[in-house]
């Protein structure tokens, strides 16, 4: 299926983010990574401290979560908290900061995955044309992927958001992705082939395909999740 008609293609942010005004319906797994640790998550992936806790990586708070990416290991942070979730919204703040990427490379900032490593859906991060752009997709059961479009975005703080649904039953087709940046939906993808799909853990960092041309730091913040329903801006 093709993307639901979308506001601008090249989102930015330009603001400090507002509160959410509502309750967060489905709440699973909140972490603004203020403990100064990564003991809130399930388990972690630091490549010998490559992924740490710092005061610099902050967008709000004490903390943020800094990826150093000096070399094509993946590491990243895991929760195990949703459990065959056939709803599932994630919500965290990015900053690309210093990361050098050679123009068309891409790599994979978050994953969903079920209990048996298969993909939900994911968002990847490329550069190209000298600009970082950002993209979600959710494979289909019977092979291929719904792909939003590329979005550009700043080299400052983002609000990402991606929600995902599994089909209600096979041959059904109902799945849907939709992708947000700086809280405002970009495009969404409806009538997907995903009945089989769950969301069993996830992960957040520099989670697979890093390039050997891709080198530098980015940051991490207020990551969030939700059995289904939005999420929106951390307070």
């Amino acid at each position: 299926p093709s993307p639901l008609p979308s506001a601008t293609p090249t989102p930015t942010a330009t603001s400090t983010p507002t509160p959410s005004p509502t309750p967060i319906p489905g709440s699973l797994f909140f972490d603004g990574f203020d403990t100064g640790d990564l003991t809130a998550w399930s388990s972690a992936q630091t490549d010998s401290g490559d992924l740490s806790v710092l005061a610099e990586a902050a967008l709000g708070g004490t903390f943020g979560m800094r990826a150093v990416l000096d070399d094509s290991r993946a590491i990243y942070v895991v929760d195990t908290t949703p459990s065959g979730e056939t709803a599932y919204a994630a919500r965290f703040y990015f900053d690309p900061n210093d990361i050098v990427m050679a123009n068309g490379n891409a790599h994979v900032i978050f994953k969903a995955m079920d209990a048996t490593s298969r993909t939900a859906f994911q968002v990847e991060l490329r550069s190209f044309q000298g600009d970082y752009q950002l993209r979600a997709n959710a494979p289909w059961d019977s092979g291929g992927a719904y792909n939003t479009p590329w979005f550009r975005i700043r080299d400052d703080w983002h609000l990402i958001e991606v929600l995902w649904q599994a089909a209600s039953a096979d041959g059904a087709s109902d799945g849907q992705l939709i992708l947000s940046i700086d809280d405002e939906a970009v495009a969404s993808g409806v009538g997907i082939d995903n009945d089989t799909r769950r969301v069993d853990s996830v992960r957040l960092g520099a989670v697979g395909g890093i390039d050997t041309a891709t080198r530098g730091t980015y940051f991490f913040d207020a990551f969030g999740s939700a059995a289904g329903g939005y999420i929106g801006p951390d307070p």
